[in-house]
């Protein structure tokens, strides 16, 4: 500052001295334009000593009628300052004042301002250039980390969906082999289940086969049950005949004593047969029944009860032929 302003190290004490009325040891700029102004006022011509003002170039100055005026104007041009009204009340002040060695002062006052603030201002704007550049680098280098970050970003998602894709992949094979698995081990039960069910429908159907056998045996038995009886009737008839025989003569008994004996014998041996095929038929129908696996045709059936039939007319038509008349 004592470089700048033209005041020696003891007058510029004295002015900050007199203008700090706060006692804090530091000014504002319009705490200084004013109190300045003020200061040089009270203050004596002679108090300036001419040698203690500096020189400054003074080409664009002496170019203009109005110096003061040109220095406010350039004075307000410069952003730094947000206003330049206090200094133009200051310049007002001066002027009135009848000595030009003040005004002199002051012009160079505001000629060093002026050269001080252009030289801030031209500092501050190189100082914004620099912060630019510095911050145009940062975005760059912040650009291309971001970038790198993305490259880098890009290269793990790659990597971990081509990871995911194979998993899947692999995922996708098991569960197509175990599907197919699943779908033959289904496609084995049904036709297992279908095996059951068709030996099941042939289990039934031999079940009902076999009950109706059960049942055409029993009729069968039952049929030869009621030959057996009629059988037995026609014995006792034939008894109750051979009864009268022997109470005929004696000797048409003997005459026909051998007939009667042939014929007794050949009924007896026939109801012998008659009982055997009676066994065995019980026997038959006591087996099926255990087992379910023995069946009987019904042309035996048939041709047995045939037989019996015609055993039965032959021996009673012989026993009415032999038998004599009764008396």
């Amino acid at each position: 500052m004592r470089s700048e302003i033209p005041l020696t190290p003891e007058q510029l004490e004295a002015v900050f001295d007199s203008l700090d009325v706060n006692r804090n040891g530091y000014l504002t700029i319009e705490q200084f334009l004013s109190g300045f102004g003020e200061f040089i006022a009270s203050h004596p011509t002679d108090y300036w000593e001419e040698g203690s003002i500096m020189e400054s170039p003074q080409k664009e100055i002496q170019e203009h009628d109005e110096p003061i005026e040109y220095l406010l104007r350039e004075l307000e041009s410069i952003t730094v300052l947000h206003s330049v009204e206090v200094l133009r009340h200051l310049c007002q002040h001066v002027e009135r004042e009848t000595n030009p060695h003040i005004q002199n002062n002051l012009e160079i006052f505001l000629q060093q301002l002026v050269m001080d603030l252009k030289r801030c201002q031209e500092e501050q704007r190189n100082l914004e250039e620099a912060l630019k550049l510095r911050d145009d680098e940062h975005q760059a280098e912040v650009h291309r980390l971001f970038e790198e970050m993305e490259t880098q970003l890009r290269e793990e998602k790659k990597n971990h969906t081509r990871h995911e894709e194979q998993r899947l992949r692999l995922r996708c094979i098991t569960l197509e082999q175990d599907l197919a698995e699943k779908e033959q081990q289904l496609q084995d039960a049904l036709t297992r289940q279908q095996e059951l069910a068709e030996r099941v429908r042939m289990l039934r159907s031999r079940e009902m086969h076999i009950k109706e056998e059960n049942e055409r045996l029993v009729r069968s038995k039952k049929e030869i049950e009621a030959q057996l009886q009629a059988q037995n009737r026609e014995i006792m008839q034939v008894q109750r005949i051979l009864d009268d025989v022997r109470q005929n003569e004696a000797w048409e008994r003997r005459k026909h004593l051998s007939t009667g004996f042939r014929l007794a014998k050949r009924i007896v041996l026939e109801q012998q047969g008659l009982m055997h095929q009676l066994q065995l038929l019980q026997q038959i129908t006591t087996t099926l029944e255990a087992e379910g696996k023995v069946k009987i045709p019904d042309r035996n059936c048939q041709d047995n009860t045939g037989i019996h039939s015609s055993i039965s007319s032959v021996t009673w038509n012989d026993a009415l032929e032999k038998t004599p008349p009764q008396s």
